[in-house]
């Protein structure tokens, strides 16, 4: 990773996502605090909402984002973000923020993401020139937005007592802004013109376009499926349930959410930092990535069973550890089984795939919550990612992969 940032190109965009993923953490953090003391249970609404949005835009939006410059979307929804959440910062100078402005805010960002992300994995195969570039990469991004999970709770719990959570927003837009200057450096460094689709796209070809890529590649959709299922319980546990359990176990101290996530991300960026240095040979990468699931889910039912904030922050370390291990080798698989015109597709048909599996699951929190307890459902989503990640290694390997970097 550190050879990846001795260049130019990936240092500029490493920059930009390092304080982007920072702010992003910052404002999530602060987001689901206050809805959880707001809402409770019902927290899962508000994700669902979120996550509602993000599916429509990443299948609907392919329609036009396939003929866009990534380099060019990048920066311009770096601008929109920028703006849009410094929007209740500027109303809280002449009245309260009404929780409707946040909701509303907190779905606009959520579908901006349908644009961005692709976007931006469509771009490192652009700047990373050879395969071993493209791998140290990924894994540098992959750092960078793990070691914001550590750092972003940690602000929150270091300025909580001094700063107003809306100025949470105003540090969130900051690093919008820095983003969007780095974005904006690398065009030197990319081709002039990135050939769009030959045929104008239509709604119904921009949905399914993701789904022919992986048709006809054996065990592809069982690697989507599982996405869905495990993103899923990946969402209702971290943004729904490590909230709840932390404010049924604390007491309601914000300082000890902070503090859990925090330690989540401690996990999270040590364990990028290892696995992202280690070699991640093609015929390996599935067996990395459900392997991962199984690790994972291990480390949320122990969360689930923690009886102290104290151990529910220990497990956290070991959960977060091994949450890099079935992320990079996800990307590596695509990166090395598309090419760069169609990483767009997939990318996008990942995000909606995902965020279908945790639109159901976030809408059926507060029931099962209710109906059983936070705990329960913390140890029911470690299950899940057990079983995904036990059918997945019985499953037969895909074909061995290709280079997709030039």
């Amino acid at each position: 990773m550190i050879k990846a940032l001795k260049q130019p190109q990936l240092q500029r965009l490493w920059i930009g996502q390092a304080f982007s993923s920072i702010g992003d953490e910052i404002y999530r953090v602060g987001l689901t605090w206050f809805a959880v003391n707001l809402m409770g249970s019902n927290t899962g609404y508000l994700a669902a909402g979120q996550t509602a949005s993000l599916m429509l835009l990443s299948f609907i939006g392919g329609k036009w984002a396939d003929r866009w410059n990534p380099q060019q979307t990048m920066y311009r929804v770096d601008l929109i973000r920028m703006v849009i959440v410094l929007i209740p910062v500027m109303v809280s100078f002449f009245t309260d923020v009404p929780l409707s402005l946040l909701i509303v805010m907190a779905l606009i960002l959520s579908a901006l993401s349908a644009f961005f992300d692709p976007a931006t994995q469509a771009t490192i195969p652009m700047l990373a020139k050879d395969l071993e570039t493209l791998q140290s990469t990924n894994g540098l991004m992959g750092t960078t937005i793990r070691g914001a999970r550590m750092v972003g709770p940690a602000v929150v719990g270091l300025l909580a007592a001094v700063v107003p959570m809306i100025h949470f927003f105003t540090i969130d837009a900051l690093t919008f802004f820095i983003s969007a200057l780095s974005v904006r450096s690398l065009k030197k460094y990319l081709p002039e013109h990135v050939p769009p689709p030959k045929a104008r796209t239509g709604f119904a070809e921009a949905v399914m376009s993701g789904f022919r890529l992986i048709q006809g590649q054996s065990g592809m959709m069982y690697v989507f499926i599982s996405r869905a299922l495990t993103a899923g319980a990946w969402n209702l546990s971290i943004i729904v349930g490590f909230a709840l359990l932390v404010h049924q176990v604390s007491g309601g101290d914000a300082r000890m959410f902070g503090f859990v996530m925090a330690s989540y991300g401690v996990g999270n960026l040590t364990g990028a930092l290892y696995f992202g240095n280690r070699s991640r040979a093609g015929h390996r990468l599935l067996f990395l990535m459900y392997g991962g699931y199984v690790l994972w889910g291990l480390g949320i039912a122990a969360v689930g069973f923690a009886p102290t904030v104290a151990w529910i922050a220990v497990a956290s370390i070991f959960t977060g550890f091994m949450g890099p291990l079935n992320d990079l080798a996800f990307i590596d698989l695509m990166q090395r089984k598309f090419p760069v015109s169609d990483l767009t597709k997939v990318f996008r048909l990942r995000m909606a795939l995902e965020s279908l599996g945790t639109l159901i699951c976030t809408l059926a929190s507060p029931w099962l919550i209710q109906m059983t307890s936070i705990r329960a459902v913390m140890v029911g989503c470690g299950l899940l990612w057990i079983i995904c990640g036990g059918v997945g290694l019985l499953l037969k390997p895909l074909p061995a992969s290709s280079s997709t970097s030039s």
